[in-house]
Formats: C-alpha cells, sequence, structure tokens
C-alpha cells in the first residue's frame, strides 16, 4: 500500500515543517532533512514550510505543461552559455527556486542545486516507493473554506479568506484552514455576499464574451509565467480542461501567489483562484484593449 505523503517537524506547534512519509517509526522527508525527533504533525498547524519541501511538492503534484517541455532552461536574463536549470513542471521555474526563461538552453553545466533536489527526490523515491499524494488539483477554489483565525483560540468560529491579503474578510489575521468550524464569521459573512453580488453584476457580459472568444481574428498566444496576466486575457494551464478568463489580476506585495478573478465556461462562474507567480500559461491576449471590458462595481 502506497504511505501518504505527510508533514513532519521536530516541533508539534511551531518551526519548520518538512514533506516527507514515516517507515514504520522512521521518517524520512523529500529534502532529505534528517533528525530522529521528526515526527507527523497535522496540516493546520502554525509551521513555517521548507522551501527545498515547497518546490519539491511542485514538482511531485504539477503536471507538465501541454506540448512538453525542455529538460532544460535558463535563469531570466542570462546568455545561451549560462548554468542551465531543471525546471519544475508546469512551472518557469527551477528546481532551486529561481525564476526560468521561457526559451530552452544549450548550455551543458547544470545547476548544483537543482541536481541536489533531484537527487534528493530520486533518493526519497527509492526509500519510500510509492507514495500517495493528495491532489489539490491545478485550479484549487478556497473561497468556500473557512480558516482559523491567528493564535488558534476560537476554533468555532471560521472566517473566510482573502487571497490577496491572506487574512479574513473581516480584517482578521490567520493562521491556517479550519474546515470543523461550527460557525461563519459574521463580518466575513456579509463580505462575502457584498463579493457575489459585485460579480453577478459583471457575469452576463464575461458569459458573452468568453463565447465568442473563439471567433476573434487578433489574438496574440505565447507561453508565459501567470504574472505576465492581464486583465482581458484567456488562458489554460496544465491538469486542467478549462479555459480562464482573466477579469482581474491582484499581485500581492509579499508571496508567491497571485489573486486572479476568471470567469470559468464550463461552470458558468466567476471565481477567484490563486495561482503561483511562475506557473506556465498558455496565454490568449488581444491585439487592441476590448471597449467596454467588465469591471466590478
Amino acid at each position: 500500500m502506497p504511505l501518504p505523503l505527510i508533514r513532519l517537524s521536530i516541533s508539534p506547534t511551531n518551526g519548520t515543517a518538512h514533506h516527507g512519509v514515516m517507515i514504520g517509526a522512521q521518517p524520512l522527508t523529500v529534502c532529505v532533512t534528517h533528525s530522529t525527533d521528526l515526527a507527523p504533525i497535522a496540516e493546520t498547524t502554525a509551521h513555517s514550510l521548507c522551501q527545498s519541501c515547497t518546490r519539491a511538492w511542485l514538482i511531485l503534484t504539477t503536471q507538465p505543461h501541454p506540448g512538453g517541455e525542455p529538460d532544460l532552461r535558463p535563469a531570466i536574463g542570462t546568455g545561451k552559455s549560462a548554468i542551465a536549470h531543471r525546471p519544475i513542471p508546469g512551472h518557469l521555474m527551477g528546481y532551486c527556486g529561481k525564476p526560468l526563461d521561457a526559451r530552452p538552453t544549450s548550455a551543458r553545466r547544470v545547476c548544483a542545486n537543482c541536481s541536489a533536489l533531484a537527487a534528493a527526490l530520486e533518493r526519497f523515491h527509492r526509500l519510500a516507493g510509492e507514495v500517495s499524494l493528495l491532489s489539490v488539483g491545478s485550479c484549487p477554489r478556497e473561497e468556500d473554506l473557512l480558516w482559523a483565525s491567528s493564535g488558534r483560540g476560537n476554533l468555532v468560529t471560521g472566517h473566510r479568506r482573502h487571497l490577496a491579503s491572506a487574512m479574513g474578510l473581516c480584517k482578521t489575521p490567520l493562521s491556517g484552514p479550519n474546515p470543523d468550524a461550527t460557525n461563519e464569521c459574521a463580518p466575513c459573512r456579509q463580505e462575502w455576499r457584498i463579493e457575489r453580488d459585485r460579480r453577478d453584476a459583471a457575469l452576463p457580459r464575461m458569459r458573452t464574451r468568453a463565447r465568442w472568444w473563439h471567433q476573434r481574428r487578433e489574438l496574440q498566444t505565447f507561453h508565459g509565467r501567470a504574472a505576465d496576466l492581464n486583465p482581458g486575457d484567456a488562458y489554460t494551464l496544465s491538469g486542467c480542461p478549462d479555459q480562464h478568463y482573466v477579469l482581474t489580476v491582484t499581485r500581492p506585495a509579499r508571496g508567491r501567489r497571485l489573486a486572479v478573478l476568471v470567469y470559468v465556461l464550463a461552470d458558468d462562474e466567476i471565481v477567484e483562484l490563486g495561482i503561483h507567480h511562475d506557473r506556465l500559461l498558455a496565454i490568449e491576449r488581444p491585439d487592441t484593449p476590448e471597449a467596454g471590458m467588465p469591471t466590478l462595481p
């Protein structure tokens, strides 16, 4: 039976957490961090996550970009002879965490940090065998998930999370998901109703726009990172069959995730999605800005 991929840490409440498995009583992390004091922890603790494990999680759970990807890419702003990096599937980001160019590279030298994480993952697979991964999908929707307030003093009341600020709609600092909450914060619920009304006002125009999209003749089509998205674009990404029509893009001051408000024709709904800054997308963009692009009231 496959071993479940879990979170491990030395401390049960804070510190650094790692992704890994338990082989009997022995912990094994994907990043080769080793300590006999490592033990399983819950998914909703206040730990910070090991950066190598974060990238390893993307490597293990993201499907490659449609049409294939080169084995190696150069870092942004480097020449053809610069050190090559191993790209994370479906991302313009190296195993080492550096942002990468969309073009392939002819360099023969490979980044030592990329090679180190690749070797760590190879060792992990060899020792752990088949691993059970909890799939979150390429378009995880967090809108309907309730979160716990920072400090986790009140686990009965859940808050709705604003993706761009990572705080509750009521401005409360949050610590992690709280799916077992029995009550919803009243100010969050009120703000959520206002947000739904704003989206409903823009829905008819976005619906019409999406249905006529494929009859456009003046479209730029290119492969780029999520950070390149503009309102009015449409995009697809690996692991999701739907095309996404972009209404707004919010770039947080901190973190590597964008908050993108999109219309999904298959669901006939406007939803907010969190997407990694370096996610590799197939983007379609009108040659000229569209007059009458829907806006939220």
